[in-house]
């Protein structure tokens, strides 16, 4: 066929057409076949479509029935030994574990989770302890031990309510170092009260790290407790979670939220909801409440060194040292505050820290729980410190009296 055939021919096509070009613009085809044949859709029908759907009536949601997508590994094998003990104490757990939100000048801030901590009957309030990142406007550039957080306390706090409701949260203090704030709270309902672990978890034990999404669904992370030696991002308060392959994840909706062991226990607070994070054991948290109970602050002396726990070296490195100085046990000091009175008293780099007020100390929670019971007081008080020293240089033993001053800040080591 020539040219000029096909020219006339698609010519009489669209002639012979009787549905004009522009009305076939107007058409959209929702389906597709192989055949040329296959049904199109006008505007007209789809409009009238989705004008019934959104008329007709929405589907009722039966929480007994729907699916639930859960925001946990809590289903997994990993958990199985642990998971009818565990299941328990979660669901126990769960009935004071809230969620809390803040804001600044109108814009959200953050998104946390807290737990009561104490309740007065008479004024139908509650105390909610949570974390101090919830009013945290500026992270720490690099290391903790350098300063540099900066803080809202005039942010505005919302309380999420078990029962779907909110109430506002009066931020009543905030401590720095140990990265925790208390809220009052105003509730018309019985409240349950945690019952706290006094002596801290063990290595390797099952713990579960709860905190609840911006929904208020329950989130449970398995874990093992870990001590590990604190570094330059860490402080000495740390209890270090190790979670299973798959579990765990940097969810900030557990910042501030419980860990519990398997008889419903409190032995922690989440200050750091990472995979490999940590948590604050429960009795540096009930020294605070009751620090906080009897001066309305928590202070601690600023000792200016930094610490690193023998009995938490590998065990060839404790060998060698019981081997060299018949020592396996106390702190080995890492640095010096450039003019603190811990330098002023010659104690340098090396040394060994063995007692604290006559308390023997192999890590450094167990430091901060005997400066916090044996050294309380209101902020800028000056306190004495006895000191159990073993210089290594030397190879001999001192106790040294140290002056220091309590403070609510972190301290700051500086060489």
């Amino acid at each position: 066929m020539s040219a000029a055939g096909s020219k006339n021919k698609r010519s009489r096509s669209s002639r012979d057409d009787p549905e004009p070009l522009a009305q076939k613009k107007k058409k959209v085809i929702v389906w597709r076949h192989e055949d040329p044949d296959a049904w199109v859709i006008s505007d007209a029908d789809l409009a009238k479509m989705k004008r019934d759907q959104e008329s007709a009536p929405r589907p009722v949601k039966i929480p007994t029935i729907d699916y639930f997508k859960p925001p946990t590994w809590f289903h997994t094998a990993e958990v199985f030994a642990v998971r009818e003990s565990g299941s328990e104490a979660v669901l126990s757990a769960a009935k004071f574990l809230l969620g809390i939100s803040s804001s600044l000048d109108g814009e959200p801030l953050r998104r946390c989770s807290g737990f009561w901590v104490d309740w007065d009957e008479e004024k139908k309030a509650g105390l909610v302890l949570t974390t101090a990142w919830l009013i945290r406007t500026k992270d720490a550039p690099s290391s903790v031990w350098s300063g540099g957080e900066e803080y809202a306390p005039h942010a505005d706090v919302t309380v999420h309510l078990l029962n779907g409701t909110s109430a506002k949260g009066t931020l009543v203090y905030y401590q720095p170092h140990y990265d925790i704030a208390f809220l009052n709270v105003e509730v018309d309902q019985p409240i349950k009260l945690p019952t706290f672990r006094e002596k801290d978890v063990k290595f390797a034990e099952d713990v579960f790290r709860l905190g609840r999404d911006n929904s208020l669904d329950l989130r449970i992370t398995y874990a093992r407790a870990e001590y590990r030696n604190p570094n330059m991002y860490r402080r000495y308060h740390n209890v270090h979670f190790r979670s299973p392959d798959g579990h765990g994840d940097d969810n900030e909706y557990d910042n501030g939220g419980l860990v519990i062991d398997l008889k419903e226990k409190v032995v922690g607070m989440v200050n750091l909801p990472k995979r490999f994070g940590t948590f604050i054991p429960s009795s540096i948290l009930l020294n605070c409440l009751d620090s906080w109970k009897k001066y309305r602050c928590i202070a601690r002396p600023q000792l200016g060194m930094m610490f690193e726990a023998i009995k938490l070296l590998e065990p060839a490195h404790v060998d060698m040292l019981w081997r060299m100085y018949n020592i396996d046990y106390g702190l080995i000091v890492q640095e010096v505050s450039k003019g603190s009175n811990a330098e002023i008293l010659e104690i340098q780099k090396g040394d060994v820290i063995e007692c604290i007020n006559g308390k023997p100390v192999s890590t450094t929670i167990e430091l901060e729980n005997v400066l916090m019971s044996t050294c309380k007081g209101p902020s800028g008080a000056e306190v004495h410190i006895s000191v159990g020293v073993f210089h290594t240089l030397k190879e001999q033993r001192s106790t040294l009296e140290l002056s220091a001053k309590l403070s609510e800040l972190g301290e700051i080591i500086t060489s």
